[in-house]
Protein backbone atom coordinates (compact mmCIF):
# COMPACT_ATOMS: atom_id res chain seq x y z
CA UNK A 1 0.00 0.00 0.00
CA UNK A 2 1.41 3.31 -1.04
CA UNK A 3 1.44 5.95 1.73
CA UNK A 4 0.22 9.46 0.92
CA UNK A 5 2.86 12.04 1.78
CA UNK A 6 1.50 15.16 3.46
CA UNK A 7 2.21 18.44 1.70
CA UNK A 8 5.19 20.12 3.27
CA UNK A 9 4.86 23.61 4.66
CA UNK A 10 6.99 25.92 6.75
CA UNK A 11 6.28 25.67 10.42
CA UNK A 12 5.33 28.98 12.00
CA UNK A 13 3.67 30.18 15.15
CA UNK A 14 2.96 33.66 13.81
CA UNK A 15 -0.45 32.99 12.28
CA UNK A 16 -3.59 34.77 13.36
CA UNK A 17 -5.61 33.49 16.30
CA UNK A 18 -8.65 32.78 14.09
CA UNK A 19 -6.68 30.39 11.86
CA UNK A 20 -5.19 28.72 14.93
CA UNK A 21 -8.66 28.08 16.33
CA UNK A 22 -9.74 26.66 12.95
CA UNK A 23 -6.53 24.57 12.89
CA UNK A 24 -5.61 25.67 9.41
CA UNK A 25 -2.46 27.14 8.01
CA UNK A 26 -2.46 30.97 8.11
CA UNK A 27 -0.84 32.79 5.20
CA UNK A 28 0.11 35.59 7.66
CA UNK A 29 -0.87 38.35 5.26
CA UNK A 30 -1.33 41.76 6.86
CA UNK A 31 -3.41 43.61 7.77
CA UNK A 32 -5.80 40.63 7.38
CA UNK A 33 -4.98 37.08 6.31
CA UNK A 34 -6.68 35.70 3.18
CA UNK A 35 -8.37 32.86 5.06
CA UNK A 36 -10.27 35.29 7.26
CA UNK A 37 -11.14 37.52 4.34
CA UNK A 38 -12.61 34.57 2.35
CA UNK A 39 -14.76 33.45 5.28
CA UNK A 40 -15.72 36.91 6.38
CA UNK A 41 -14.16 36.33 9.79
CA UNK A 42 -12.53 38.85 12.05
CA UNK A 43 -8.74 38.62 11.80
CA UNK A 44 -6.91 39.71 14.88
CA UNK A 45 -4.00 40.93 12.73
CA UNK A 46 -6.11 44.00 12.06
CA UNK A 47 -6.22 44.95 15.74
CA UNK A 48 -2.51 44.25 16.16
CA UNK A 49 -1.44 46.90 13.65
CA UNK A 50 1.00 49.35 15.24
CA UNK A 51 -0.66 52.63 16.16
CA UNK A 52 0.57 55.39 13.94
CA UNK A 53 2.29 58.04 16.03
CA UNK A 54 1.27 61.47 14.88
CA UNK A 55 4.19 63.82 14.90
CA UNK A 56 3.50 67.07 16.76
CA UNK A 57 3.23 70.04 14.42
CA UNK A 58 6.29 72.23 14.10
CA UNK A 59 6.20 75.24 16.40
CA UNK A 60 5.76 78.35 14.27
CA UNK A 61 8.72 80.70 14.19
CA UNK A 62 6.55 83.54 15.53
CA UNK A 63 5.67 81.48 18.60
CA UNK A 64 9.35 80.73 19.18
CA UNK A 65 10.04 84.46 19.00
CA UNK A 66 7.29 85.10 21.55
CA UNK A 67 8.91 82.59 23.90
CA UNK A 68 12.35 84.09 23.37
CA UNK A 69 11.22 87.66 24.06
CA UNK A 70 8.97 86.77 26.98
CA UNK A 71 11.86 84.83 28.52
CA UNK A 72 14.15 87.84 28.02
CA UNK A 73 11.57 90.12 29.62
CA UNK A 74 11.25 87.98 32.75
CA UNK A 75 14.97 87.34 33.31
CA UNK A 76 16.39 90.68 32.17
CA UNK A 77 14.14 93.56 31.11
CA UNK A 78 11.86 93.40 34.16
CA UNK A 79 14.75 93.98 36.56
CA UNK A 80 15.58 97.27 34.79
CA UNK A 81 12.11 98.77 35.24
CA UNK A 82 12.23 99.44 38.99
CA UNK A 83 14.66 99.76 41.87
CA UNK A 84 12.45 98.24 44.59
CA UNK A 85 12.44 94.44 44.73
CA UNK A 86 8.66 94.32 45.25
CA UNK A 87 7.96 96.26 42.05
CA UNK A 88 10.61 94.30 40.16
CA UNK A 89 8.78 91.12 41.11
CA UNK A 90 5.54 92.65 39.88
CA UNK A 91 7.11 93.25 36.46
CA UNK A 92 8.78 89.84 36.43
CA UNK A 93 5.84 87.69 37.61
CA UNK A 94 2.49 89.46 37.52
CA UNK A 95 2.88 91.40 34.27
CA UNK A 96 3.76 88.30 32.15
CA UNK A 97 0.75 86.52 33.65
CA UNK A 98 -1.51 89.36 32.53
CA UNK A 99 0.20 89.41 29.14
CA UNK A 100 -0.74 85.78 28.51
CA UNK A 101 -4.44 86.65 28.77
CA UNK A 102 -4.52 90.21 27.33
CA UNK A 103 -3.08 90.45 23.84
CA UNK A 104 -2.38 94.20 23.76
CA UNK A 105 -0.38 93.84 26.99
CA UNK A 106 1.52 90.89 25.50
CA UNK A 107 2.37 92.93 22.40
CA UNK A 108 3.57 95.78 24.61
CA UNK A 109 5.77 93.44 26.66
CA UNK A 110 7.25 91.84 23.54
CA UNK A 111 7.91 95.26 21.97
CA UNK A 112 9.81 96.52 25.02
CA UNK A 113 11.72 93.24 25.41
CA UNK A 114 12.76 93.35 21.74
CA UNK A 115 14.13 96.89 22.13
CA UNK A 116 16.03 95.90 25.26
CA UNK A 117 17.45 92.76 23.65
CA UNK A 118 18.51 94.72 20.56
CA UNK A 119 20.85 96.82 22.71
CA UNK A 120 22.99 93.78 23.49
CA UNK A 121 22.75 91.95 20.14
CA UNK A 122 24.43 94.11 17.47
CA UNK A 123 24.05 91.38 14.85
CA UNK A 124 20.28 91.26 15.33
CA UNK A 125 19.69 94.89 16.28
CA UNK A 126 18.01 95.95 13.05
CA UNK A 127 15.65 92.96 12.92
CA UNK A 128 14.78 93.16 16.62
CA UNK A 129 14.03 96.88 16.41
CA UNK A 130 11.81 96.27 13.37
CA UNK A 131 9.92 93.53 15.21
CA UNK A 132 9.62 95.78 18.26
CA UNK A 133 7.87 98.41 16.15
CA UNK A 134 5.50 95.80 14.72
CA UNK A 135 4.54 94.58 18.20
CA UNK A 136 4.14 98.18 19.38
CA UNK A 137 1.81 99.06 16.49
CA UNK A 138 -0.23 95.90 17.12
CA UNK A 139 -0.59 96.85 20.78
CA UNK A 140 -1.78 100.35 19.86
CA UNK A 141 -4.32 99.02 17.36
CA UNK A 142 -5.91 96.73 19.95
CA UNK A 143 -5.83 99.04 22.99
CA UNK A 144 -6.52 102.55 21.72
CA UNK A 145 -10.24 101.91 21.02
CA UNK A 146 -10.60 100.92 24.70
CA UNK A 147 -8.63 103.74 26.33
CA UNK A 148 -11.48 106.22 26.41
CA UNK A 149 -13.73 103.78 28.29
CA UNK A 150 -11.76 102.16 31.13
CA UNK A 151 -13.77 100.01 33.54
CA UNK A 152 -13.18 97.74 36.53
CA UNK A 153 -12.41 94.84 34.19
CA UNK A 154 -9.82 96.47 31.95
CA UNK A 155 -8.67 99.52 33.93
CA UNK A 156 -5.49 97.89 35.30
CA UNK A 157 -4.72 96.40 31.89
CA UNK A 158 -5.05 99.79 30.18
CA UNK A 159 -2.89 101.41 32.82
CA UNK A 160 -0.25 98.76 32.18
CA UNK A 161 -0.59 99.33 28.44
CA UNK A 162 0.01 103.05 29.03
CA UNK A 163 3.17 102.43 31.06
CA UNK A 164 4.55 99.99 28.47
CA UNK A 165 3.75 102.42 25.64
CA UNK A 166 5.44 105.27 27.51
CA UNK A 167 8.58 103.20 28.09
CA UNK A 168 8.63 102.13 24.46
CA UNK A 169 8.28 105.73 23.23
CA UNK A 170 11.24 106.76 25.38
CA UNK A 171 13.39 103.74 24.47
CA UNK A 172 12.83 103.51 20.71
CA UNK A 173 15.75 104.51 18.47
CA UNK A 174 16.23 108.20 17.75
CA UNK A 175 18.13 109.88 14.95
CA UNK A 176 19.55 113.38 14.66
CA UNK A 177 16.66 114.51 12.46
CA UNK A 178 14.00 112.55 14.31
CA UNK A 179 10.67 114.41 14.41
CA UNK A 180 9.62 113.07 17.78
CA UNK A 181 7.16 115.84 18.56
CA UNK A 182 3.40 115.58 18.31
CA UNK A 183 1.45 117.00 15.38
CA UNK A 184 4.28 119.14 14.04
CA UNK A 185 4.32 121.02 17.34
CA UNK A 186 6.90 120.92 20.07
CA UNK A 187 5.46 118.64 22.74
CA UNK A 188 7.31 115.33 23.19
CA UNK A 189 5.05 112.36 22.48
CA UNK A 190 5.87 110.74 25.81
CA UNK A 191 4.64 113.81 27.70
CA UNK A 192 1.13 113.21 26.34
CA UNK A 193 1.40 109.51 27.13
CA UNK A 194 2.40 110.17 30.72
CA UNK A 195 -0.49 112.55 31.26
CA UNK A 196 -2.82 110.02 29.62
CA UNK A 197 -1.80 107.38 32.16
CA UNK A 198 -2.76 109.76 34.95
CA UNK A 199 -6.16 110.24 33.33
CA UNK A 200 -6.76 106.48 33.29
CA UNK A 201 -5.87 106.25 37.00
CA UNK A 202 -8.30 109.02 37.89
CA UNK A 203 -11.07 107.52 35.77
CA UNK A 204 -10.97 104.03 37.24
CA UNK A 205 -10.51 103.61 40.99
CA UNK A 206 -10.29 99.81 40.61
CA UNK A 207 -6.67 100.27 39.47
CA UNK A 208 -5.73 101.24 43.02
CA UNK A 209 -6.86 97.81 44.27
CA UNK A 210 -4.79 95.90 41.70
CA UNK A 211 -1.13 94.85 42.09
CA UNK A 212 -0.12 97.31 39.37
CA UNK A 213 -0.87 100.17 41.77
CA UNK A 214 2.46 99.38 43.45
CA UNK A 215 4.12 101.28 40.61
CA UNK A 216 2.79 104.61 41.88
CA UNK A 217 1.69 103.76 45.43
CA UNK A 218 5.27 103.15 46.64
CA UNK A 219 6.22 106.77 45.96
CA UNK A 220 3.00 108.47 47.11
CA UNK A 221 4.83 110.11 50.05
CA UNK A 222 7.12 111.82 47.52
CA UNK A 223 4.12 113.13 45.66
CA UNK A 224 2.62 114.50 48.86
CA UNK A 225 5.94 116.16 49.70
CA UNK A 226 6.12 117.67 46.21
CA UNK A 227 2.74 119.29 46.78
CA UNK A 228 3.32 120.58 50.30
CA UNK A 229 6.98 121.63 50.59
CA UNK A 230 8.36 125.12 50.19
CA UNK A 231 10.65 124.91 47.14
CA UNK A 232 14.26 125.98 47.49
CA UNK A 233 15.56 129.03 45.68
CA UNK A 234 17.43 128.23 42.50
CA UNK A 235 19.55 130.94 40.88
CA UNK A 236 19.09 129.76 37.29
CA UNK A 237 15.30 129.37 37.69
CA UNK A 238 15.11 132.77 39.37
CA UNK A 239 16.87 134.29 36.36
CA UNK A 240 14.45 132.48 34.04
CA UNK A 241 11.47 133.93 35.91
CA UNK A 242 12.97 137.41 35.66
CA UNK A 243 13.40 137.03 31.91
CA UNK A 244 9.78 135.87 31.55
CA UNK A 245 8.48 138.84 33.51
CA UNK A 246 10.56 141.22 31.39
CA UNK A 247 10.05 139.70 27.93
CA UNK A 248 7.06 137.33 27.75
CA UNK A 249 3.67 138.44 26.47
CA UNK A 250 1.52 139.60 29.40
CA UNK A 251 -1.25 137.11 28.58
CA UNK A 252 1.20 134.20 28.86
CA UNK A 253 3.16 135.23 31.93
CA UNK A 254 1.04 133.51 34.57
CA UNK A 255 1.01 130.22 32.64
CA UNK A 256 4.78 130.34 32.18
CA UNK A 257 5.56 131.39 35.75
CA UNK A 258 3.31 128.65 37.15
CA UNK A 259 5.27 126.10 35.08
CA UNK A 260 8.57 127.44 36.44
CA UNK A 261 7.25 127.38 40.03
CA UNK A 262 6.25 123.75 39.57
CA UNK A 263 9.65 122.98 38.06
CA UNK A 264 11.29 124.57 41.09
CA UNK A 265 9.48 122.02 43.27
CA UNK A 266 10.96 119.20 41.22
CA UNK A 267 14.43 120.73 41.42
CA UNK A 268 14.18 120.52 45.23
CA UNK A 269 14.26 116.73 44.86
CA UNK A 270 17.49 117.07 42.89
CA UNK A 271 19.24 118.87 45.72
CA UNK A 272 18.14 116.45 48.48
CA UNK A 273 20.85 113.79 48.70
CA UNK A 274 18.96 111.84 51.37
CA UNK A 275 16.16 110.86 48.98
CA UNK A 276 16.31 107.45 47.33
CA UNK A 277 16.42 107.42 43.56
CA UNK A 278 12.85 106.22 43.04
CA UNK A 279 11.55 109.13 45.15
CA UNK A 280 13.64 111.62 43.19
CA UNK A 281 12.23 110.12 40.00
CA UNK A 282 8.66 110.64 41.27
CA UNK A 283 9.52 114.23 42.18
CA UNK A 284 10.96 114.82 38.72
CA UNK A 285 8.09 113.46 36.65
CA UNK A 286 5.37 115.03 38.83
CA UNK A 287 6.10 118.26 36.97
CA UNK A 288 4.90 116.61 33.76
CA UNK A 289 1.54 115.91 35.40
CA UNK A 290 1.27 119.34 37.00
CA UNK A 291 1.88 121.70 34.10
CA UNK A 292 -1.31 123.15 32.67
CA UNK A 293 -2.95 122.51 29.33
CA UNK A 294 -2.37 126.19 28.57
CA UNK A 295 1.37 125.63 28.91
CA UNK A 296 1.23 122.62 26.58
CA UNK A 297 -0.68 124.76 24.09
CA UNK A 298 2.18 127.28 24.13
CA UNK A 299 4.64 124.45 23.47
CA UNK A 300 2.58 123.26 20.51
CA UNK A 301 2.64 126.80 19.15
CA UNK A 302 6.43 126.92 19.43
CA UNK A 303 6.44 129.71 22.03
CA UNK A 304 10.10 130.47 22.80
CA UNK A 305 9.57 131.16 26.52
CA UNK A 306 7.66 127.89 26.98
CA UNK A 307 10.45 126.02 25.18
CA UNK A 308 13.01 127.58 27.52
CA UNK A 309 11.09 126.21 30.53
CA UNK A 310 11.15 122.74 28.93
CA UNK A 311 14.89 123.13 28.32
CA UNK A 312 15.41 123.46 32.08
CA UNK A 313 13.48 120.21 32.56
CA UNK A 314 16.07 118.42 30.42
CA UNK A 315 18.48 118.75 33.36
CA UNK A 316 16.22 116.50 35.43
CA UNK A 317 16.03 114.02 32.53
CA UNK A 318 19.82 113.89 32.52
CA UNK A 319 19.78 112.82 36.17
CA UNK A 320 17.45 109.93 35.28
CA UNK A 321 19.63 108.49 32.50
CA UNK A 322 20.76 105.56 34.59
CA UNK A 323 17.63 103.98 33.10
CA UNK A 324 18.37 102.61 29.63
CA UNK A 325 15.10 103.87 28.15
CA UNK A 326 16.00 107.48 29.02
CA UNK A 327 19.57 107.46 27.75
CA UNK A 328 20.24 110.40 25.45
CA UNK A 329 16.90 112.12 25.96
CA UNK A 330 18.29 115.15 27.79
CA UNK A 331 20.62 116.12 24.94
CA UNK A 332 18.06 115.12 22.30
CA UNK A 333 15.42 117.40 23.81
CA UNK A 334 17.80 120.27 24.53
CA UNK A 335 19.30 120.17 21.06
CA UNK A 336 15.85 120.31 19.48
CA UNK A 337 14.83 123.29 21.62
CA UNK A 338 18.07 125.14 20.98
CA UNK A 339 17.53 124.93 17.23
CA UNK A 340 13.93 126.13 17.50
CA UNK A 341 14.41 129.26 19.61
CA UNK A 342 15.99 132.51 18.45
CA UNK A 343 19.42 133.77 19.49
CA UNK A 344 18.08 135.82 22.40
CA UNK A 345 16.36 132.81 23.94
CA UNK A 346 19.40 130.63 23.32
CA UNK A 347 21.09 132.84 25.92
CA UNK A 348 18.22 132.12 28.34
CA UNK A 349 19.08 128.42 28.35
CA UNK A 350 22.85 128.63 28.79
CA UNK A 351 22.62 127.05 32.25
CA UNK A 352 20.80 123.84 31.19
CA UNK A 353 23.12 123.56 28.15
CA UNK A 354 26.17 123.68 30.43
CA UNK A 355 24.60 121.46 33.12
CA UNK A 356 23.71 118.71 30.64
CA UNK A 357 27.14 118.95 29.03
CA UNK A 358 25.98 119.52 25.49
CA UNK A 359 28.06 121.65 23.14
CA UNK A 360 25.91 123.76 20.78
CA UNK A 361 26.90 123.82 17.10
CA UNK A 362 29.22 126.59 15.99
CA UNK A 363 27.63 129.49 14.17
CA UNK A 364 28.65 129.21 10.48
CA UNK A 365 30.04 131.93 8.22
CA UNK A 366 31.63 134.01 10.95
CA UNK A 367 34.73 135.89 9.84
CA UNK A 368 37.22 137.30 12.29
CA UNK A 369 39.05 140.52 11.41
CA UNK A 370 42.46 141.31 12.80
Amino acid sequence: MTSVRRKWHLKSRNGCDTCKMRKIKCDELHPECWNCIKKGLRCNFKSLRPIAVKEPPDIELEHLEHLELLHHFTISTASTLANESEIRDLWRVWVPQIALSVRYVLDGVLALAALHKARYNPGRRESLEARAMEYHNASLARALPLVTHPNRHNGAHLFLFGVLTLLFSLAKPRSADDIFLVGGGVVPEWLYLLRGIDTVIEAESAIEASPISLIFRATNPSFEYWRSHEPLEHDALTALKANIRARAHAANQKTLLDAVEALQRSFTFRSRDTLQFQHKMRGFYTWLYDVSDEYLKLLRQGDCEALCVLAFYSVLLKDLERHWWLEGWAVHLLQRIYLLVDEEHQLWIRWPVEEVGWVPPCVPNISYQT
